[in-house]
């Protein structure tokens, strides 16, 4: 390569290290303006951000009236919001769109920091844009990487002294908080990390030990009460509108649920059976005969399977959904479904070889006060351990498109960084080995992102522009619901919400089973359930004989009822786990609009709501 090629690159770099923010937002823009509106989706987020927003902004309390399943500030930004624009759909879905932009300008910071390589940093930054995670949930890809930005400056790459270093402890502090109040499960993963970066701050330093000891107390001392410090408003609030116990509650629930999950999961453990021996908040596990009563109404074959088979199809209902392995990874259709498995799979092994390599480099570190090493191993495991914080959610619970995208934000800049050293470290020796693997390691981590692009970039459900295709229709509803559809996704939804409005008054009760919040919202009727979200693996036993009770009390107007395999089992239809309330409903409702292509939406009015036929 030339001096003068070298020296355009070089300068070429330089150009996007400097204005790669504006670039990306530049892209971020033109980029979802090509969709913000496009699409609505009956059960999604959305819906629930929406409908509890209002309800908040309404007087109802957080948690002791409406159920959030997430913490406050995962709603109060979406209700702050509406103070100023109303109930608005397009507003809520700009305000996401929002925190997709600023978890692509985080990426590209943090892999400028780490790598000072433009190129890198706006490639990464580009992707997270381009495939941002399932809508209504950006969160989940912002808190790793703001996270990881505030780690890396605080404890790994950032000053070394002065007043800047104990801003960044502050930082990371308050970053840390946030994460508590808006996931408080993420919360807990983040602070055991925070703790270790605490403990080995003072370590691997030649000669600054006793120098470096009292900064890291200091520094993580300051972190925690920063933690604390920003909980402090939201805690005194829920104090003066009296719901300071449930507020508080939560956190020790969600413990309960994290401590509970790893035990069950643990060789020679198995989950309780007695929903005595759950923690708070646990949906218990079915009873055998509870069981074998309802899967009676479902496909015949499935009462006659074996015992170890009976356990494993109980599992799943518990859990969530089916998790195919890489057994099943020559039984697919199309190498489309073949590559989905791959890329569920393949973080596992990645994860695994930076953990080896750079924790074997981190021990190596420690022994011989290499503070260079140190920097780079632990910048590889930081930013890894952030992505692994969603990793139990994508894997465990929800293996599916959408919820793989969420993870695959931060584990992309984990990839990228841990590629960066594993290049540099292969040019630097002379060992043919240590080059071979580390290429080996590049291609691999090009591979998974390669396949995932592959995978998620053709799917909405990813957050992508996919969302545009073919959809030019425009479907009209309360709250600022102005959408394009697909033709047949037009037609469905306006019948639904002409059925729903037209069947209630405003005011009055409108319930949708068992996760529809999107029809509240798009047809301005309220809900009296407390959590709008409900399946069979998180109904409480009592379900069904609460909901009877409190259909007999509320009367709603009309019920919807969405037959959806929510869960990708047969047995997650409501119909099949909640069929006593399925089987009321019918008996006590009329089922309207039953000849109209509604998918799998069912839709039941009360009887007096029926105009007399003449």
């Amino acid at each position: 390569m030339s001096d003068a090629v070298r020296a355009f690159l070089f300068r070429l770099d330089a150009l996007l290290r400097r204005w790669g923010p504006l670039a990306l937002a530049v892209f971020a823009v033109c980029y979802y303006g090509q969709y913000y509106r496009s699409g609505l989706n009956l059960g999604g987020e959305g819906g629930t951000a929406a409908v509890n927003a209002m309800r908040l902004n309404d007087g109802l309390l957080p948690i002791k009236d409406t159920t959030l399943n997430y913490n406050v500030l995962w709603f109060y930004p979406v209700a702050w919001l509406f103070k100023l624009t109303g109930p608005d759909y397009l507003a809520l879905r700009v305000y996401f769109f929002a925190l997709c932009l600023l978890a692509g300008l985080l990426g590209f910071l943090i892999l400028r920091r780490v790598t000072n390589l433009g190129w890198l940093a706006l490639g990464a930054g580009l992707l997270i844009v381009a495939i941002p995670g399932m809508l209504f949930r950006n969160y989940q890809g912002l808190l790793p990487l703001l996270n990881a930005w505030v780690m890396l400056h605080a404890f790994v790459m950032g000053p070394k002294t002065g007043a800047r270093k104990w801003r960044w402890f502050a930082a990371a502090g308050l970053v840390l908080g946030v994460t508590f109040l808006v996931r408080i499960d993420e919360g807990f993963f983040f602070t055991v990390i925070y703790l270790g970066l605490v403990a080995l701050y003072p370590l691997g330093v030649r000669g600054k030990f006793l120098q470096r000891l009292p900064t890291a107390l200091g520094g993580g001392a300051l972190c925690l009460f920063m933690a604390a410090a920003i909980h402090a408003p939201f805690y005194a609030d829920a104090q003066r509108r009296h719901f300071g116990a449930e507020f508080v509650g939560q956190y020790a629930i969600l413990w309960n649920q994290i401590t509970y999950e790893i035990t069950r999961r643990l060789p020679g453990r198995h989950a309780p059976e007695s929903s005595k021996a759950q923690p708070a908040g646990i949906a218990p596990a079915p009873r055998d005969g509870w069981i074998e009563v309802h899967w009676k109404k479902t496909p015949k074959n499935w009462v006659q399977l074996a015992r170890g088979e009976h356990e494993k199809r109980a599992e799943l209902d518990r859990g969530g959904r089916p998790r195919r392995g890489l057994s099943d990874l020559f039984r697919q259709a199309s190498i489309y479904d073949a590559v989905f498995i791959l890329i569920l799979h393949l973080p596992i092994l990645i994860s695994a070889l930076v953990i080896l390599v750079a924790g074997s480099s981190l021990a190596k570190s420690l022994v011989t006060a290499d503070a260079a090493l140190k920097e780079s191993s632990l910048a590889c495991l930081a930013t890894l351990g952030a992505a692994l914080t969603l990793f139990p959610q994508y894997f465990f619970f929800r293996p599916d498109t959408p919820h793989l995208s969420e993870f695959m934000i931060p584990f992309l800049v984990a990839m990228a960084c841990a590629s960066f050293y594993a290049l540099r470290t292969a040019a630097r020796t002379r060992w043919l080995l240590v080059r071979i693997g580390g290429a080996a390691f590049v291609m691999l981590c090009v591979l998974a992102e390669g396949l995932f692009v592959f995978h998620s970039f053709p799917k909405e459900s990813a957050g992508t522009i996919a969302a545009a295709r073919k959809r030019s229709y425009e479907a009209v509803g309360e709250n600022g619901v102005r959408v394009l559809l697909k033709k047949r996704e037009q037609e469905r939804v306006q019948a639904i919400h002409d059925l729903v409005v037209s069947n209630s008054a405003p005011g009055e009760w409108v319930v949708t089973f068992p996760y529809s919040p999107t029809i509240n919202f798009l047809t301005n009727r309220p809900s009296y359930l407390k959590n709008l979200y409900v399946d069979n693996a998180s109904a409480e036993r009592n379900f069904s004989p609460t909901a009877i009770a409190q259909i007999g009390e509320y009367n709603p107007a009309v019920i919807v009822i969405d037959q959806r395999d929510i869960n990708d089992t047969e047995y997650s239809r409501f119909k099949n786990w909640a069929a006593p309330v399925y089987e009321w409903i019918r008996q006590h409702y009329v089922r309207v609009g039953g000849d109209l292509d509604l998918d799998e939406n069912e839709i039941y009015a009360r009887p007096d709501k029926i105009p007399p036929r003449t």
